[in-house]
This record gives C-alpha cells, structure tokens and sequence, in this order.
C-alpha cells in the first residue's frame, strides 16, 4: 500500500520563504553626522504639545496648523520652534505652508501679511519684532507721543523673509509714529503682494533712538508676485543703490489664496563660495507653489546675501526719536555685520492693521539644501497576502558639487540603498532599521533589491502606514577631501510615508481542499 502525502499549499509555501526572507534582515548602525545637523519635520497641527514649539501674542494652536493671527483688526502673534538648533555651515532647506484668507481689505488690499526668520541660535528666549507692517522681524522707533509704539526687531535677527500682501514690509516711513528703514521713493507698478527680504539685526550708533534692535534689519531684495511689467522689484547694491529685479515669473498671482488650497513656500540658502573651501554668506532663493502639485513660480532667485552688507540707515531724527519732532534728519551709510551664526534658529510672525485677514502655518520641513526626499507611496493588498513596493521609484538623491551656477543633479539612482532606514526613535538615532513588526503586519526592506515587503497579519483591516528615510551617496577627492557629502546623516531625508491598504474586492485566493482522497490497493 502507498502511503499518503499531504502537499503543502502555493501559500504555505509562499509564507515559508518569506519568513525566511523576513529574518535574513538584519538592523545596522551608521556615522553620526560630522556636520552635527539633523533634519526637522512638524505638521504644526493639534501643536500645542510639542516641546521645541512655543508662540507669542494672538497666535494659537488649531487642528489645520498654527494660526499667527485671526482675521480680526490689530492682531499680532508668532511661533518660536526654539527648541531646536541647526547648524549653518552647509546652508538650508526649507519648506512651509500657508494660508491668508478671510478679513476685511482697506483701499483694497488686505493686510498685514506673515514672515518666516531665520535667528541667532544662542538666543534663549526671543522676542518677536514690531507689528503691522514690521510682520514680526522689522523694528519700529517713533517720538514721545506714540511711545509705546517703539518695539526692537527680532531678537538675534538674522534674515526675515515677508510674505507682504499689504507691501509696506519694504518700505521707508518716517512719521510720529512709525520710524524705520527700507526703499523711499519708488513709484511701483504693484507695490503690494511683496516677497522681501530684510537682513540682520545692525549694531547700536547712538543713543538718540538708533540703539541696539534699532538698526539693521535693512531691505535686501523685494519682488511684486503681481506683474512683470514696470517696476516690479528692486534689489540691494554693493554701492548702497537698489537696482531693479532682473527675474521675470512664469506666472503672476496674489499671495493671498483667500480659499481652498493651501500654499507652500520653498526657500534655499546655498553657500556662496568665493573659492572651493571659502564661502561668504548664501545665496537665497524664495519659491512658491501656489497649486498642489503645481511647479513652484521662482520670485526671488538666487539673492547673494554676504556676510559684510552695505545699507543706508535712513528714517532718521534730526536730533533725536525721544522729543515730539517731526523734523528727519540726513540718512548714513552703515555697513551691517551680517556673519553667519553658527546655529540658526527659526521662527514665523504675522500682524494685522486696519486692512486684516487670517493666517495660517502648517507642514514645515528644514533639511540641508540637496538632502534626499523620499516621497510617499501608496500601494493595496488582500488579506494575508504579502504586496512588495519599490519605494525609490519616486525619490531622489543628488550628486554632483554644491553650486548655484551647476547644481548637483537629482535622481532615484543617486540613492544608497545601504543607508534605508524604517522609522528612528528621534532624530539622533543612528540605527538603520531594516524590519519592523506592527499590529497591522510585518514591514521588511531588502537592501539589495530595494524593495520593502508588507506581510498583513492574520487580523489585518483597513490601512497600514510606515515612515522610511533615505540618503545619497558621500564622494572623496584623491587626498581624501569631501566633494560630494550626501551620504552624511545631515543628508538624511526627512521621512516619507508608505500606504498600504486592504482591498476587499477583486482579490483570489488559493483554495486548499481537506477532503480525503481514498487510495485504490493494488
């Protein structure tokens, strides 16, 4: 009599090798960064617990981000992520989203508008700059009898970037009032709907009311996002003059979105080298994406903010802010000190005035400009059936030498696969992980393939989720020099999002029988 065998199932024997496959991966450790940064990522929403954050004045935490100021008259407010530091030597990559909608216009224009800056990091607890038209960075002097109108710029201002819809952030004024710094006399084709950039906190020249956080902070760059014709913009000169903007846009439109979609702002400091090992300051791009998944429109491209600034610091009293004179006295030529603090830190304002309306911030990220992106990915699968999902297919590393003349190229085969890691405990943590167990199933990446498997558990429904991060590849010189540092931790991406749902239609199963089969005697 033949004896009977039972053959194991097509999914028996599926499962088998992929739990095989599953305990070949193995975890590994990488280099801490020789740069000492690490990138940073916060949606902003439901906020109020995350230690690095805090706000100042009208701003709150809300379910859609932060909201800097509501779409009421004389509001001010700001967000601090003073928790965190970054290191500048190797520039910044950051990306923002935000909404102005809602309010009440005055002359038409809604107001004030919002700043992103950028601060000295050894500054513990800062203060926000003046309101209304200063958005948060700029000062604001005035005589005795508006007093207590007088407020310092940032403290430890390093640069300001306006998102000026009313357009007064790049301005001149000298009134009662309102005294402080910027371009006089120009007579704009669209002087509202602004990006501006304003520079560093300037030194103390007198005692007459330019003392210190009353100085500085000068106009570099602005650029109207409403035309291309006219005088649109105008930029800072080694001369102390303001030459008009050569950048033309793609496309025109008004910072304020007013509805519906959020807008994201992409801003790049690259180091601007002087020699292949010397650097003075950045060079400072401002991009903004005005529909989702649209291309960004370029407003300021490439603006070499350097270390050594020379400005003009006008608004000045004849003799001094704190008597009740009217009388402006002659402007100066200064030279701001505009080096590069070691450690940056960041922050976002906004202000309203008589014109108001509402803004909001969400979704930042801070990473080195060039680091990888790894971006997310959505795949299905039925039930017990493990999916396999090639992740890379839409990410990108770069190679080639940090330049704004010849930027380095950016591609999915510039990625090391070695460096793949699933979700970090923090942002320092240098564990490579390589499998991870949830309720949902089992996550594993092989690093020879690429490819990151999801085995769904037994009691798997519904949606599974899993972050990754990725980094390129870091490139010697003969003499061992780095030319090429994207596989430094510094360059780690911030993380991306994997998907995985469970269909529940359209899905076969293997069929396995149990009924006996009777063996005939021969």
């Amino acid at each position: 009599m033949k004896k009977n065998f039972t053959r194991p199932s097509l999914m028996s024997l599926v499962l088998v090798l992929l739990t095989h496959f599953v305990y070949a991966q193995t975890d590994s450790t990488e280099v801490a960064s020789i740069y000492g940064f690490y990138s940073y990522s916060s949606s902003l929403m439901n906020a109020s617990s995350a230690p690095e954050l805090s706000i100042q004045g009208n701003a709150s935490y809300t379910a859609t981000g932060v909201q800097l100021t509501p779409a009421s008259s004389g509001q001010f407010g700001g967000l601090f992520i003073n928790g965190r530091t970054f290191t500048s030597v190797n520039g910044l990559h950051v990306e923002f989203e935000y909404d102005m909608k809602n309010g009440t216009p005055l002359s038409g224009t809604y107001g004030d508008g919002l700043s992103f800056f950028l601060y000295d990091g050894a500054i513990t607890n800062p203060t926000i700059g003046s309101p209304g038209a200063g958005l948060g960075y700029a000062y604001n002097r005035a005589k005795d009898t508006y007093a207590s109108l007088r407020k310092a710029g940032l403290s430890g201002g390093y640069l300001g970037i306006g998102l000026d819809e009313f357009g007064n952030f790049k301005s001149k004024r000298f009134q009662g009032d309102s005294r402080v710094n910027g371009i006089a006399g120009v007579t704009w084709s669209q002087a509202t709907s602004h990006v501006s950039l304003r520079g560093a906190m300037g030194a103390a020249i007198n005692s007459n009311g330019l003392g210190t956080g009353f100085t500085g902070y000068p106009l570099l760059v602005t650029r109207s996002t409403l035309s291309n014709i006219g005088t649109v913009g105008l930029a800072l000169q080694n001369d102390r003059s303001y030459l008009a903007t050569s950048n033309t846009l793609t496309s025109v439109f008004d910072l304020r979105n007013n509805a519906g979609e959020f807008r994201k702002v992409y801003l790049d400091l690259i180091p601007h080298f002087t020699t292949p090992t010397t650097t003075d300051g950045f060079d400072i791009k401002v991009d903004i994406q005005t529909t989702q998944g649209g291309t960004p429109v370029n407003v300021i491209n490439y603006y070499h903010y350097k270390t050594s600034v020379p400005y003009t610091e006008n608004a000045n009293p004849q003799v001094t802010d704190f008597n009740t004179s009217d009388v402006e006295g002659a402007a100066t030529n200064q030279t701001l000190n505009a080096t590069v603090p070691s450690v940056l830190k960041l922050g976002f304002a906004a202000s309203t005035g008589a014109a108001y309306q509402q803004h909001i911030i969400r979704n930042v990220k801070l990473t080195l400009p060039y680091a990888a992106v790894a971006n997310d990915d959505v795949t299905s699968t039925c039930k017990l059936q493990p999916v396999n999902i090639p992740v890379f297919s839409n990410d990108i590393a770069y190679k080639g030498p940090i330049s704004i003349t010849t930027p380095p190229t950016g591609s999915n085969a510039n990625i090391d696969y070695s460096t793949f890691s699933f979700t970090k405990s923090s942002d320092t943590d240098l564990t490579l992980y390589r499998k991870k167990v949830t309720a949902q199933g089992t996550w594993t990446y092989n690093k020879s393939t690429g490819i990151v498997t999801f085995n769904p558990s037994s009691g798997f429904t519904g949606t599974a989720t899993m972050t990754y991060t990725i980094k390129g590849k870091t490139v010697k010189d003969s003499s061992g020099n780095i030319i090429e540092p994207y596989g430094d931790t510094a360059y780690r991406s911030v993380p991306g999002t994997i998907t995985v749902n469970l269909k529940t239609t359209g899905c076969i199963y293997s069929v396995v029988s149990n009924r006996m089969v009777t063996q005939g005697v021969k």
